[in-house]
């Protein structure tokens, strides 16, 4: 279960932002994973990753400074066609960042795949440009028709159909849509502040039908944005902005073994060959 917000403005100058991303992961606790840093084999690549024997390398959240960046969710008990086993998902983002695929091209490709043996365990996989805002995306759904695009200024992503997103993306987006309304670069500080007590939120989004029915086990846990539990909960923050410069910033808190919240802040600038 993992949640995503999306501020795009393409006109942004320099004293505004033409992309803001707020998510948070939610994972069991036991889980081994590496937090934000960039990679050895792709040091243009920054993110966590997965380290879960016969997933390493994996991630839900990464970027190059080449200007790509994407974010994966998977989706709570999908229908599946397919009975052979699944490959990790989490090995889309790395695969598509080190490449020289124009998102689009990936997703179709992908979606090529689905449509034939359905490879992955299910996924909700969003492609963000930061050099220009476009946001593209894909489900593994068997009821999927496809990539898609979006050129709505706010965009809201978990663990649902895109057709019916739970209360809490629903809510969260207003609340989210308020905390980055016409705001300046020179308030980052407080931005960054704000979206992390938005990400900290245990508000519950009830009755929530298709959260009830996804998730009937673990229904009025799962209906906050923030995630609560000794076993199963959010272990991570992350934010990514991007002004109308290109100067980015990417903030990562990760809960640490002795319950401790761990930030890292890392700043660069894109480059402008991808």
């Amino acid at each position: 279960m993992c949640i995503l917000f999306i501020y795009r403005n393409p006109d942004a100058d320099s004293e505004s932002y033409r992309l803001i991303l707020a998510t948070n992961r939610d994972e069991y606790f036991k889980r081994p994973a590496l937090l934000a840093h960039y990679w050895k084999n792709h040091p243009e690549c920054l993110g966590g990753t997965d380290m879960e024997p016969g997933k390493e390398g994996g991630t839900w959240l990464a970027l190059s400074i080449t200007g790509m960046a994407g974010a994966i969710l998977n989706l709570s008990n999908e229908e599946d066609s397919s009975d052979i086993p699944k490959k990790g998902r989490g090995s889309l983002i790395p695969n598509f960042i080190t490449s020289n695929d124009s998102a689009i091209s990936y997703l179709e490709k992908l979606h090529k795949e689905n449509q034939n043996e359905q490879p992955y365990n299910p996924y909700l996989l969003v492609l963000i440009n930061l050099h220009n805002g476009n946001i593209d995306y894909l489900s593994s759904s068997t009821k999927s028709t496809g990539p898609s695009s979006s050129q709505d200024a706010v965009l809201g992503f978990s663990n649902s159909g895109l057709s019916v997103p739970y209360k809490k993306v629903d809510g969260g987006k207003e609340k989210f849509k308020n905390i980055v309304n016409n705001v300046k670069v020179s308030e980052q500080a407080d931005l960054i502040e704000r979206l992390l007590k938005f990400l900290k939120s245990k508000e519950k989004y009830l009755p929530d039908p298709e959260l009830q029915k996804r998730s009937p086990k673990m229904y009025e846990k799962l209906s906050s944005i923030f995630i609560s539990g000794s076993e199963y909960c959010t272990r991570t923050h992350s934010i990514l902005l991007v002004n109308g410069n290109g100067e980015m910033t990417f903030i990562e808190e990760t809960l640490m073994p002795d319950l401790t919240w761990k930030r890292q802040i890392f700043s660069n600038i894109l480059s402008k060959n991808k």
